[in-house]
C-alpha cells in the first residue's frame, strides 16, 4: 500500500533520532556476475550512479537507472536484475533509535511507521548534490579515523536534509513493509527459538488476532503451521546432510522433546526421521528424491521472493567494510538443498488440511482425517452421538462427534458462543467466569488460564476447543478431537461456525435473528441521542499511559460496529482503520483522544493497578464535565462473545440514552 511521504513528520523524527553509521560502500556489478538475494542488516540508502537494473525490495520492483534513490528498513530483502552492462551504486547503512526525548512520538506511532523502516524509490530533481555527499562520505569512511567517522555522520545528516527537501518537492510515495513477508523471514532466522503467536505479535507490534488473520489472508496458512513447516524442512536438510543425532537435530530446530519432534516430523512428512534419512541414502543411488515429501502445501499466495535469512550470500567485490554482509552462514550443500525444498514447496498448492478455513460440516464414512485429531477420538465420547463428521477448522479437517455433549473450552473467551446455543461446557477457562455469566456456568469446572492436561482428561471430553497453537493441539488431540479457533472473526460468522461445530446451526440462526432485531430497535434511538458527537473507549494501563480501543470487546463491536457511531479521528485512524484494534497512549494525549462520550473498562486483572483516569487533565475533558463517562467493571466487558455482547448492549444503550 502506497502513501505520500509526510515530510514534516519525518523531519520531526529525524530531529529526535540517535544515529550510527554502520557502513558506506560503492559497489559495482558487471554483466554475467551472479547476483544473489540479500537482506539489509540495517536501514539503508541505495543510490545508483551508473547503469540500470530492476531492483526488487520486499517484492516491490523499481526500474532503477542513474541517480535512482532507494530506501529500505532493516530486514528488507534486496534482489538486483541487471538491465545494462553494469550497475554502480552507493550503499549506506545506518541504525536509528529514538531516545527519551522522542518517547512521546513512539507512544503515538509504532516502529513500523517510522521513516527508518519505510520503503521508497525515486529520481531526485537535483541528484548532483546527493552524489557529491555520498562520494565524500565514502572517502572519509575508507580513512577509518575517528575524526573522519564523525565527519561521515555530519555528511549523512546533510544527505538526509537534502533528500527530505527534495522529497517534499516531489511528493514521493512510500511503501509500508510487507508484514507477511517480514514474518516469514523472521521465522526463517529464529525458527530454533521458542516462538509463539504472542511473541511474534510483541516483536512486530501488532495484536495477536490481527497478526494471525493478516498472515492467513496473505499465505493461506496459520503462523504456527508455517513455522512448523520451516522447522521440518530444516530438520530434513540436517538429516540428509549431517550425522547429527536426533536429539541434536530436534534441539537445533526448536524442540527440546525428541519424542515430540519425531511425532511432528512423521505427521508432516508421513515417515519417521530415521526412515527419511534411510531413504535419503538410497536416493543417491537412484532418481527417487525423498525431499519431495517435505514439499510444503503451506506457501504464500502472493509472496514470492522471500529468502532464507540464514543464507546471507551477496555480490562479490573488492572493497572492504565494517559489516560482514556477504558471507554464507551455511554449507553450500545445505543451502542448495533448502533452495530445492522451497522450490518444490512453491510448486504445490494450499490444501484444506493445513490451510482450510471453510468451517463446514460433512458426514464422513470411513474417511481418513487429520492424524493428530483422529487418534483416540472416542475417548470420553460416552454421552454424545457416536456418529462422527468432518469439521474443517483453522487447524485442518478434524473428525468430531456430530452432536458433542462434553465440550472443554480451553479457549474460554468463546464460552459465550456455546451458551448462546443452549450448551454448557464441562470445563472452561478462567475468563469465562464473570458477572455476565453468573448463574449460567453452575457445575462447570474452572480449568484456569493454563492447559491442565490431567484435569482435562479427567473431564472425559468428546470435543476440545483451543486457541490455534500447534503444540497444544497436538497434545490435546490425544485426549479428544481438538478444534482450533481464532479471535477477531465477525460475531455472526463465528457463531455460525460454532453452530456447525456442535450441530446447532438452527440455534445459531435464531440467536442472530434476535440480535439483529435488537440492533434494529435500538440503533435509531442511540443515533438520535448521540447525533454527530464522538465516542471513545478507554482501558487503563499504568500511571502514565492508557489504551484506546476500536474493537476487541469493551463495547466497541456495538458502538463502532453495530451502531456505526463516530470515533475521534485519531482513534479511527490508529485503532480502527489500521486493523490493530487498539493503541497505547500517553496520558498527556488524553484531550486528543477523548470523545464527547467515554466508556471505560474498569477490569484490569490487577487489584493493585494504579488509578489512571483522574487528575487535572482528566477533569478538564468535556465528557467528564458533562457527566458522559461510563465505567463497566465486569471482566466480561472485555470479551466479544454473544453473552457478553448482550450485556454490553444493555449497558451501552442505557448509558447513551439516559436523560440528564
Amino acid at each position: 500500500m502506497k502513501a505520500t511521504v509526510n515530510v514534516q513528520e519525518h523531519i520531526l523524527v529525524w530531529n529526535y533520532a540517535a544515529l550510527k553509521i554502520m557502513d558506506v560502500r560503492h559497489i559495482s556489478i558487471q554483466a554475467g556476475e551472479r547476483v544473489r538475494p540479500y537482506l539489509f542488516p540495517a536501514s539503508a540508502f541505495l543510490y545508483v550512479t551508473h547503469g540500470s537494473a530492476t531492483i526488487i525490495m520486499d517484492g516491490n520492483e523499481h526500474a532503477a537507472k542513474r541517480f535512482y534513490m532507494l530506501h529500505g528498513g532493516k530486514g528488507t530483502s534486496l534482489e538486483i536484475i541487471l538491465t545494462d552492462e553494469s550497475l554502480h551504486y552507493y550503499l549506506i547503512f545506518y541504525k536509528a533509535s529514538l531516545p527519551l526525548s522522542g518517547e512521546q512520538y513512539t507512544l503515538r506511532h509504532t516502529d513500523r511507521q517510522l521513516p527508518f523502516q519505510l520503503q521508497y524509490g525515486f529520481i531526485p530533481l537535483h541528484p548532483a548534490i546527493l552524489y557529491e555527499l555520498a562520494e565524500r562520505m565514502l572517502g572519509e569512511w575508507l580513512v577509518q579515523g575517528r575524526l573522519e567517522r564523525l565527519h561521515v555522520k555530519t555528511l549523512f545528516y546533510q544527505f538526509v536534509h537534502e533528500l527530505l527537501r527534495q522529497m517534499d518537492q516531489q511528493q514521493v510515495s512510500i511503501v509500508k513493509p510487507n508484514l507477511a513477508s517480514q514474518l516469514i523471514r523472521f521465522m526463517q532466522e529464529h525458527y530454533a527459538e521458542p516462538l509463539t503467536r504472542e511473541t511474534l505479535a510483541h516483536t512486530f507490534h501488532y495484536s495477536v488476532p490481527y497478526l494471525s488473520k493478516h498472515f492467513r489472508r496473505e499465505t493461506g496458512a496459520s503462523i504456527i503451521d508455517y513455522l512448523i513447516r520451516i522447522r521440518m524442512d530444516k530438520a530434513g536438510a540436517l538429516l540428509q546432510q549431517t550425522d547429527l543425532s536426533l536429539k541434536e537435530i530436534a534441539a537445533s530446530v526448536g524442540y527440546g522433546d525428541v519424542s515430540y519432534f519425531i511425532r511432528m516430523f512423521k505427521k508432516h512428512t508421513g515417515i519417521t526421521p530415521k526412515q527419511f534419512k534411510d531413504e535419503s541414502v538410497q536416493a543417491v543411488k537412484g532418481s527417487y528424491r525423498p525431499i519431495i515429501r517435505l514439499g510444503s502445501s503451506i506457501v504464500p499466495r502472493r509472496l514470492r521472493r522471500y529468502i532464507d535469512i540464514r543464507n546471507d550470500n551477496h555480490y562479490q567485490y573488492s572493497e572492504k567494510g565494517d559489516l560482514l554482509m556477504y558471507r554464507s552462514k551455511l554449507p553450500v550443500g545445505i543451502t542448495l538443498l533448502l533452495c530445492l525444498t522451497l522450490l518444490l514447496s512453491a510448486c504445490s498448492g494450499p490444501t484444506n488440511a493445513n490451510g482450510g478455513n471453510s468451517n463446514t460440516l460433512s458426514p464422513t464414512v470411513g474417511a481418513e482425517s487429520n492424524a493428530s485429531n483422529s487418534s483416540n477420538a472416542a475417548i470420553g465420547n460416552t454421552t454424545g452421538s457416536s456418529e462422527m463428521v468432518t469439521y474443517s477448522a483453522v487447524n485442518g479437517d478434524v473428525q468430531i462427534p456430530k452432536n458433542p455433549q462434553r465440550i472443554v473450552m480451553v479457549a474460554g473467551a468463546f464460552t459465550g458462543h456455546l451458551l448462546a446455543l443452549g450448551l454448557k461446557p464441562v470445563g472452561t477457562g478462567d475468563e469465562s467466569f464473570n458477572g455476565y455469566t453468573e448463574g449460567k456456568l453452575d457445575d462447570v469446572v474452572n480449568i484456569g488460564n493454563d492447559v491442565p492436561y490431567e484435569k482435562i482428561m479427567e473431564l472425559q471430553p468428546d470435543l476440545i476447543v483451543v486457541w490455534n497453537d500447534a503444540e497444544t493441539i497436538e497434545k490435546l488431540s490425544k485426549i479428544a478431537p481438538t478444534v482450533a479457533v481464532e479471535y477477531g472473526i465477525p460475531l455472526r460468522e463465528q457463531l455460525m461456525d460454532f453452530g456447525k461445530m456442535t450441530g446447532r446451526e438452527d440455534q445459531a440462526k435464531a440467536w442472530i435473528a434476535e440480535w439483529d432485531a435488537k440492533i434494529a430497535e435500538y440503533k435509531p434511538i442511540v443515533e438520535q441521542a448521540v447525533g454527530d458527537r464522538t465516542v471513545s473507549i478507554f482501558d487503563s494501563g499504568s500511571a502514565k499511559e492508557f489504551y484506546a480501543y476500536g474493537s476487541f470487546g469493551r463495547g466497541g463491536d456495538i458502538i463502532y460496529g453495530e451502531f456505526g457511531l463516530k470515533a475521534p479521528p485519531i482513534i479511527q485512524k490508529e485503532a480502527i482503520d489500521s486493523g490493530q484494534g487498539w493503541a497505547k497512549l500517553s496520558l498527556e494525549l488524553l484531550p486528543e483522544y477523548a470523545g464527547d462520550y467515554i466508556f471505560i473498562s474498569g477490569w484490569t486483572g490487577d487489584e493493585n493497578a494504579a488509578p489512571v483516569f483522574e487528575g487535572s487533565i482528566w477533569d478538564s475533558l468535556p465528557a467528564v464535565k458533562n457527566n458522559h463517562v461510563y465505567r463497566e467493571n465486569s471482566r466480561g466487558f472485555v470479551l466479544s462473545d454473544p453473552i457478553s455482547l448482550e450485556a454490553q448492549l444493555t449497558f451501552v444503550v442505557d448509558s447513551l440514552t439516559k436523560t440528564e
